[in-house]
């Protein structure tokens, strides 16, 4: 009885590792949810099992019920707090389909990001790491590999955004090895009075895939060619298209 005993909690364990211990939590957040059709909701919010499967209650003792992400305008998590953060569901120009991304900057080019593994977007204030991965973390930080904390961007207002990086820790028993993978972050913009994001790359390539976004503004089209700006420093780059093409044009008038 002890043996068969013994096996069942061995396979549990196994299979908790793989399994059950890879489970994220996904804590509710004092939330404000903004709809397309201008009605909202305050209350608590949680990931279900993606950013796609929204659950929302009211209060903390009512029943949760689901939200439908097509219908929602924005999120907007610990509102009025200094910890405010705004998500919303985006087309972008490398497919049709939308991404969850966080705004960052708020201006006539406005600064988004997202992750590839975009739950830890949304709860990257969170520790939601497995105790797989909380092993192989200390097997790491034990060696003589180091990974980066965050991403600090420096904003045009002349602010410093530091974006924490949450990695996944892998540990190897056959070879005794422990890796850190991060989630791949990308840049975008969103011109002002429009609808898609436009990914921050490196000028030929944002050209090729952005240039008819920015017509309206030749000569954007030719610092970006001729190497004057670049998009990736994007401080300068909506600094040069605001006096560009924006205040120019005031002046003109």
């Amino acid at each position: 009885m002890k043996i068969f005993t013994f096996l069942i909690l061995f396979s549990f364990l196994s299979k908790g590792f793989t399994q059950d211990f890879e489970l994220r939590i996904t804590p509710f957040i004092e939330s404000k949810i903004v709809y397309k059709d201008s009605t909202s909701d305050e209350g608590l919010l949680r990931l279900a099992s993606s950013v796609f499967k929204l659950r929302f209650k009211k209060n903390k003792n009512d029943k949760e019920r689901k939200i439908d992400y097509e219908k929602v305008k924005m999120i907007v998590t610990n509102p009025d707090t200094e910890n405010e953060r705004t998500f919303q569901y985006l087309n972008h120009n490398y497919n049709k389909f939308k991404i969850f991304t966080e705004l960052i900057y708020s201006d006539v080019l406005s600064i988004y990001i997202s992750l590839t593994d975009a739950d830890e977007l949304f709860y990257s204030d969170f520790d939601r790491q497995s105790i797989p991965e909380i092993m192989a973390q200390t097997r790491f930080q034990g060696g003589t590999g180091r990974l980066k904390k965050s991403d600090t961007l420096e904003l045009p207002n002349g602010k410093k955004l530091a974006i924490p990086i949450r990695y996944s820790y892998y540990y190897n028993y056959s070879y005794g090895l422990a890796s850190g993978v991060s989630p791949t972050l990308r840049y975008y913009i969103l011109k002002d009075r429009t609808s898609e994001l436009l990914r921050v790359e490196k000028n030929k390539r944002f050209l090729k895939n952005s240039q008819e976004k920015f017509s309206d503004c030749p000569d954007v089209i030719w610092a970006l060619k001729e190497k004057r700006i670049t998009v990736t420093d994007l401080p300068r780059f909506i600094e040069y298209y605001k006096i560009t093409c924006l205040e120019n044009k005031t002046l003109e008038k």
